[in-house]
């Protein structure tokens, strides 16, 4: 071990880790000589970090700006009826279930960037763009601020957090919600590792505040919590083992926040409902293979080179899935050593190591039901990285850091070119296809018409486009302005005498289904040109909830139904939803499926995936276009 020298510039070893001296810890100031050539070659270093900054941040706002559509897809039409004043934003409304998420924060985020900016969905992504960038810009300058200069290596934040591959998040306006949770957890990183010897009492409370926020932006910030508030918990220990009044004072302050944080996580789950038909395992190899997935997708798709049609990886990935989370391992063991040996440095070696343990649980609780090779968790992981750089940048022994650092920066600059690849097909293949539905729209085509041609990319339920397209003319949002009314429709009703039965009993309008997978069919004498099929419904089953049901339609000329002839219904989106189906059918008195078809018509099959259940159809109806109007 080597002490420091006088002047404050020595390290202090323990095996292949260091404390670096930084501004915040130097003992005493060197000559202005020795100063003003610390700054001359610092100077180099910073321009260029900043200078990357700028080029990914300026790449990013040009992706969005080409890319980026005033049109709502997926989850963004969730939140049609309050962005246009027809649903009232109520407390039972931001607290309410979207999925697994309850997402108050991030739903008042959205309200107020539509509101105070523009009625336009593309402010979002810029929202999500610039975001991104503040937090690059605050991390590089966190780490030159504490570790006493800058370094060309630092150049790894601001490429690793703004590269393309974050495209699928950053041209989606719904995405604020992963946005807010990593946000808040950047800036938890942040001020840990400005935390030495212990957190001044203002980083305390505002750790403790985004501690307090982060169950508010779902279920991503709910597994980030627990071991957060566990270090905000050891601090307040460690402020009231000074045995002070005003320690003491701030103990109780900090164990309130950390305390609160935990309610939250608790109140999450009272009156919470498991969204049905989603992939849910318990297997722990499975879950370690996705949860290191999830790690590794830090780096974006292409450092595992993931296809884009087909969503694999090339073969060798779980060799560079192992060496990252061998790194992970390797950085928290040297935390954990750090913790052991040296005293001074435990408050921020704890929360450093203890950030790794949340991403860590937001890995486990994210593999048991999803693909950790799903490009929108890029958003979710990278902060994981941010962190191991951080700390190799604090604490490692001189060759071990720059070695250490500049794998991760070569890294990230090595899969920019394919990230930014996979992100550029993304986007244009996005584009591409939401600007055919506004050019379709802008031509005159009607509802059914734009919903059957381009549903795959706004919503898979017809039904919530067909009811909320009005809303967003209504609101004169882009396009929308040109939307025109349906025709007027003749209403054919489907004889409900079925032709065909599997595993399905049939009693005067009931259909009960024996085993999962049952189905039923119905037939009219003859094809009927159909625009759009309509079924009326109720529903039941053993666990109360909403049926996995599956429509398919064919004509006299289809020798069997296939899957380009189908459209499906899942409880989806806003949990008051799940059995009306929209918000605006709150209060009907049957649950309602609608699909645009546009196809001869002469036979219906109607089936119920994954479980038994019982649903009565009070209306199975064909609507065809009057002969001699227009469409």
């Amino acid at each position: 071990m080597h002490d420091q020298s006088s002047h404050g510039r020595g390290s202090e070893y323990e095996g292949f880790a260091c404390v670096s001296t930084t501004k915040e810890n130097t003992s005493a100031i060197g000559s202005p000589q020795e100063t003003t050539a610390a700054k001359l070659r610092d100077r180099g270093p910073v321009i260029v970090v900043l200078l990357v900054w700028f080029a990914m941040l300026s790449a990013a706002l040009v992706l969005v700006a080409i890319y980026g559509s005033n049109v709502p897809s997926w989850d963004d039409w969730d939140m049609v009826p309050a962005v246009t004043g027809h649903q009232p934003v109520t407390f039972q409304w931001l607290w309410s279930q979207h999925n697994e998420h309850r997402v108050p924060v991030p739903r008042l985020a959205y309200l107020a960037l539509m509101h105070l900016i523009a009625l336009d969905f593309r402010v979002g992504m810029y929202f999500n763009v610039l975001a991104t960038a503040a937090l690059a810009l605050a991390m590089v300058l966190t780490i030159r601020r504490v570790r006493g200069h800058s370094s060309y290596f630092d150049s790894f934040v601001p490429v690793v957090l703004l590269n393309w591959s974050q495209g699928p998040s950053f041209l989606w306006c719904w995405q604020v919600q992963f946005y807010a949770s990593m946000l808040l957890a950047g800036v938890v990183l942040i001020l840990v590792v400005r935390t030495r010897p212990r957190p001044k009492l203002s980083l305390g409370m505002t750790i403790g505040i985004c501690l307090c926020l982060l169950p508010l932006c779902g279920a991503n910030g709910v597994g980030l919590v627990p071991a957060l508030a566990l270090w905000l918990g050891y601090t307040a220990f460690l402020y009231w083992s000074t045995g002070t009044f005003a320690g003491r004072r701030d103990a109780v302050i900090l164990g309130l926040f950390a305390g609160t944080a935990i309610l939250l996580v608790s109140f999450y789950f009272i009156g919470y409902h498991r969204v049905p038909y989603h992939p849910s395992t318990h297997n722990p190899l499975v879950m370690l293979k996705t949860a290191t997935q999830f790690l590794t997708m830090g780096f974006g798709p292409g450092v595992v080179g993931l296809s884009f049609i087909q969503r694999s990886p090339m073969r060798f990935w779980s060799i560079i899935c192992a060496a990252v989370t061998g790194l992970f391992l390797l950085t928290s063991w040297m935390l954990l050593t750090i913790w052991r040996k040296q005293p001074d440095e435990r408050p921020r070696a704890a929360g450093l190591l203890l950030f790794l343990v949340a991403m860590a649980s937001l890995a486990v609780g994210l593999s048991m039901g999803r693909d950790g090779f799903e490009i929108r968790y890029v958003t979710l992981s990278v902060p994981a990285l941010c962190a191991v750089y951080f700390v190799w940048s604090l604490y490692g022994a001189p060759r071990l850091q720059n070695a250490i650092r500049a794998i991760l920066l070569a890294t990230a600059l090595i899969v920019l070119v394919p990230n930014t690849l996979w992100g550029l097909r993304y986007a244009r293949d996005l584009r591409t296809h939401l600007a055919a539905f506004e050019a379709d729209m802008a031509a005159g085509l009607s509802p059914y018409q734009l919903i059957h041609r381009h549903a795959d990319y706004l919503h898979p339920h017809h039904l919530v486009i067909l009811d909320y397209l009005p809303m967003l003319r209504e609101g004169q949002v882009g396009t929308f302005r040109q939307l025109r009314d349906d025709p007027v429709f003749q209403e054919i009703s489907l004889p409900l005498a079925p032709v065909e039965l599997h595993a399905m009993e049939w009693d005067n309008g009931v259909a009960r289904a024996t085993a999962a997978n049952a189905w039923l069919t119905f037939e009219l004498p003859e094809d009927v040109q159909t625009s759009a099929i309509r079924l009326r419904y109720t529903y039941s089953n053993h666990k109360g909830t909403e049926p996995y049901l599956a429509i398919y339609w064919k004509s006299s000329d289809q020798p069997d139904f296939s899957e380009g002839s189908y459209s499906k219904y899942s409880p989806t989106g806003d949990r008051a939803n799940w059995k009306a189906g929209t918000w605006t059918r709150l209060g009907d008195e049957f649950s309602t499926v609608y699909v645009a078809v546009s196809h001869p018509v002469k036979s219906v099959r109607l089936r119920l995936r994954f479980e038994t259940g019982t649903m009565k159809i009070h209306e199975l109806t064909l609507l065809a276009l009057v002969e001699g109007a227009a469409q």
